[in-house]
């Protein structure tokens, strides 16, 4: 990794292993950085929740954070997407590399948004609705 600075809190990132999978995580606010399909590949992973150990009050007020946030990889300029499902995310992914941060919390909505079970069960509740 050419940076080991947070992007949003300017701590230091630690290399964090995970079913063979490498992502960086910040020492102090606990945010989540992964290289290009990562977190992808981690949220099929079972157990692999356990990455998040930060607390997810910290990442929400990061998650409000106004200032350019900039890829610990490659230094481009990042671009926040929300992901709306279960849980509203909101997360930078670099437009150049396509490394993706998530904030304390995050990674946890993140995989819980993306459960199979989850999205029978909703579609399963509004078919009752109606």
């Amino acid at each position: 990794m050419n940076s080991t600075i947070c992007p949003k809190c300017r701590g230091r990132l630690e290399q964090v292993i995970w079913a063979g999978i490498e992502v960086d995580r910040c020492l102090n606010c606990k945010g989540i950085w992964f290289d290009s399909l990562e977190a992808e590949q981690l949220k099929g992973i079972q157990g692999s929740e356990s990455l998040d150990i930060g607390d997810q009050e910290i990442g929400s007020q990061l998650d409000q954070f106004k200032g350019d946030i900039r890829c610990p990889r490659c230094q481009a300029k990042m671009t926040r997407i929300v992901d709306i499902d279960q849980h509203c995310i909101w997360y930078e992914i670099c437009p150049k590399c396509q490394g993706v941060w998530l904030d304390a919390g995050e990674f946890t909505k993140f995989k819980d948004n993306f459960k199979p079970k989850g999205v029978v069960e909703r579609f399963r509740q509004v078919f009752r609705q109606t």
